[in-house]
């Protein structure tokens, strides 16, 4: 058989679909737990998600060692000991810091959904906030920091997230050496009795197993604790744009291109067309930007934008590594992209594509229970409705050409892009 490497193969529609949702179950004290069993191997994922980020911080970099620290030993473990219990059981443990939360997650076998439960229990709960692993914990991460700041790519992001937030909000601050050296482990003591309390927390289980929804009633009965709630601090957001920041790093062989501006949140009426102008604009490898500044312009390998969506604010952002001399050449042609979409229809053809790229690699995304919980997750934190995705999918194929013209003139004006040249 020889196969036919020219005609692309036909287009066929996505029919409506319903994503698996997890069985809610919480307790008096306020701690809200979902259980999603699904799947074929009998492993699960734990996760305890508690509101200890960025945002609830009392100065940077407190609530990342405070969640780094609780896998470093509890009152009777060691974090070498933690570590060899992780690995005898053959599970994988995680603790990733946000802005808004810190969530301790652990991938384990089913059978030993129990014990792990138990240990990370036992770290929440417990932790020593030993002296010796909290001063290794700071040179490690002064480390990294004299790393980062060695690639364009970083110091185009942090110019970028100061220039949008200011130094003064938890989203714009940056954990560098100086608010390294200023960290305590009293501060981090005190914020632990602050922020890790259960009535305050979220636990998300996925997979299969017996045990799994004895062992998530086992545990609320155990976790029915009250406790304090948690305030949320305010910070103003300037909406900042025609900004230009140029970040110099002698010696360095390339720039990084970074821009961006606020755009309107997710539950915005214009929000599905946004998605479908970020999609065509720079979203994925066949993009204009791509095609523009990548396969046109040889400016560089890769260009692509993306929305972002923080708990308390939305913004655009667009990124490229290129060549220093190249610099300027790719801003101008970004604005150049950009006015295209303000002033040219999007064709129906290249709207069809992008359509059946997005539901097509979102569909073919949710391929364990662990993604199912995610898309979960992402809608019960922000509080988006239990259909999101489903809403979603469908306003997505709805969306016209006109009205992709319309949000690019009201929410992309090429002349607001705040822009970072860092090289």
């Amino acid at each position: 058989m020889v196969l036919d490497r020219v005609t692309p193969p036909i287009f066929a529609d996505i029919e409506p679909f319903k994503l698996i949702k997890p069985e809610m179950q919480h307790v008096a004290s306020g701690l809200n737990a979902f259980i999603l069993e699904h799947g074929n191997q009998e492993v699960c994922r734990i996760e305890f998600a508690f509101p200890a980020g960025k945002w609830f911080e009392p100065y940077t970099g407190v609530s990342y060692f405070t969640a780094k620290l609780l896998a470093e030993g509890t009152l009777s473990k060691t974090s070498g000991e933690i570590q060899q219990i992780i690995a005898q059981q053959g599970a994988f443990f995680d603790i990733a810091t946000g802005n808004d939360k810190v969530v301790l997650t652990i991938y384990c076998l089913s059978r030993y959904l129990k014990s792990m439960t138990a240990l990370i229990e036992e770290m929440i709960e417990k932790p020593a906030f030993d002296r010796e692993e909290f001063e290794k914990l700071k040179q490690q991460t002064r480390q990294n920091y004299f790393l980062n700041i060695d690639k364009t790519s970083y110091l185009a992001s942090r110019a970028f997230q100061s220039l949008l937030f200011g130094d003064s909000h938890p989203y714009g601050v940056v954990l560098d050496d100086k608010a390294i050296d200023k960290i305590e482990l009293e501060d981090l003591v005190k914020f632990h009795k602050h922020a890790y309390h259960w009535n305050q927390a979220s636990v998300f289980i996925a997979g299969k197993g017996s045990e799994l929804n004895t062992e998530l009633s086992s545990l609320l009965k155990r976790k029915n604790i009250p406790g304090p709630l948690l305030g949320k601090p305010q910070y103003s957001t300037q909406k900042v744009t025609q900004q230009f920041i140029k970040v110099e790093k002698p010696g360095a062989v390339q720039c990084t291109v970074k821009g961006g501006f606020f755009i309107p949140e997710r539950t915005h009426a214009d929000y599905p067309a946004m998605y479908m102008y970020n999609e065509i604009f720079g979203g994925y490898f066949g993009s204009r930007l791509m095609q523009n500044i990548r396969e046109d312009k040889g400016f560089t390998y890769g260009i692509y934008s993306s929305m972002v969506h923080d708990p308390y604010v939305s913004y655009w952002t667009l990124q490229a590594d290129v060549n220093g001399d190249n610099a300027n050449a790719t801003v101008a042609e970004i604005k150049v992209e950009m006015q295209r979409m303000i002033t040219e229809s999007v064709s129906e053809e290249e709207l069809k594509i992008v359509k059946n790229y997005i539901l097509g690699s979102f569909i073919s995304s949710l391929d364990t229970p662990f993604t199912f919980m995610d898309k979960f997750k992402t809608s019960y934190f922000n509080e988006l409705g239990e259909n999101y995705y489903e809403e979603l999918m469908a306003q997505l194929l709805a969306v016209t050409s006109e009205q992709i013209q319309s949000v690019a003139q009201r929410h992309f004006i090429p002349e607001e892009l705040n822009v970072v040249i860092a090289g």
